[in-house]
């Protein structure tokens, strides 16, 4: 511990230390716009259904993977090379492990189900980690920001260059009562000559204060997507189950014979039931809530100190992205494994 404090390791943890005190006092980073909802992306919609910045990237997530395969086998040779070496290696880990879960036939029959999830969540939380992903967009006045966002933005910064870009500097912009009721007025009188709301007509009304809308944000952060993908897993489950067992398979749910006690048994059917429905609520919010709190981690840790200390929490997030794409897809595999057992009485449990 004594070498930690002399030499060139003492020189190192100083210009460290002064780095980050340097950057918490001198560089300013805006702390951008946490909202729940994704942000519709102004003038973009497709027959009247209006682009969010998530679709962009699940869209992107997806190309991503198209892409990779291709690639992957775009020059495909009996000793792999590169790409096509490392794809195969990962393939051939995750089958050796459904094998061991559920048999060789089953890992077979479920293995593209898994990887597909698998990859698409990885690349759709991956993408969040880009430097610039989450900092391009629109800069629109706050007042705009303030009614689309239903008075949940009442605050942004002021405008300013960097590189000859416009973009925003670490000086907070409030909007006052009065100039919410203004907005409000505004609003209302656009509404009323059927006119999109744009800001406020008189510069002098305008608070001078700013928002980013950014045209990428991490899929998964729009509840959208893991709602989806959770009933996507469920519905399948019950498609496998029927396809293995046919109409037997509903007698899990109606009556099944677990205790050999009638009323006990039809109470499980009905706790099997419920715990159908509650795989989507918790698959939903899990996935949600873990990639969401991560992008407002990585938003308020340069806001705080903008050098050093976020790499650590892009390598955090780095094995959540990860984490949570192999958690989603191993538990629908697993899901699938247990909706092909029988409970209609004629299998040992």
């Amino acid at each position: 511990m004594r070498k930690l404090f002399q030499g060139t390791n003492l020189i190192i943890l100083i210009g460290v230390l002064a780095a980050l005190l340097a950057s918490a006092l001198l560089i300013k980073v805006p702390l951008p716009t946490i909202l729940l909802p994704a942000e519709k992306i102004p003038g973009l919609s497709i027959a009247g259904f209006p682009i969010t910045n998530t679709l962009i990237t699940t869209l992107m997530a997806d190309l991503t993977v198209l892409i990779l395969g291709f690639l992957a086998v775009r020059k495909i040779k009996e000793v792999p090379q590169g790409l096509q070496n490392l794809v195969e290696w990962v393939f051939e880990a995750f089958n050796g492990m459904l094998t061991d879960i559920a048999g060789k036939q089953k890992a077979r029959q479920w293995f593209p189900m898994f990887m597909t999830i698998l990859l698409f969540l990885l690349f759709a939380n991956w993408w969040e980690l880009v430097p610039g992903f989450d900092s391009i967009g629109l800069i629109e006045p706050l007042e705009v920001a303030y009614h689309e966002s239903g008075g949940t933005v009442a605050t942004g910064y002021e405008k300013g260059t960097f590189l000859g870009l416009p973009s925003l500097v670490k000086k907070p912009v409030a909007l006052t009562a009065e100039q919410k009721h203004k907005v409000e007025e505004e609003v209302l009188a656009a509404e009323a000559h059927g006119e999109a709301y744009h800001g406020p007509h008189d510069e002098h009304d305008a608070s001078g204060g700013y928002v980013l809308l950014p045209f990428f944000r991490a899929a998964a952060t729009d509840l959208n997507l893991p709602l989806a993908l959770a009933i996507i897993s469920v519905v399948m489950t019950q498609i496998v189950g029927m396809r293995m067992l046919g109409l037997k398979y509903w007698r899990r749910f109606i009556n099944p014979v677990i205790t050999g006690i009638k009323p006990i048994d039809i109470f499980v059917g009905v706790l099997e039931f419920v715990s159908e429905i509650a795989k989507i609520v918790s698959f939903s919010f899990r996935l949600f809530g873990n990639i969401f709190a991560g992008q407002v981690l990585l938003f308020v840790m340069p806001f705080l100190v903008a050098l050093i200390v976020p790499v650590a929490f892009f390598g955090l997030e780095l094995f959540v992205g990860f984490m949570q794409a192999f958690v989603f897809a191993i538990l629908t595999f697993i899901f699938f494994e247990q909706g092909t057992h029988s409970h209609a009485g004629d299998e040992h449990h």
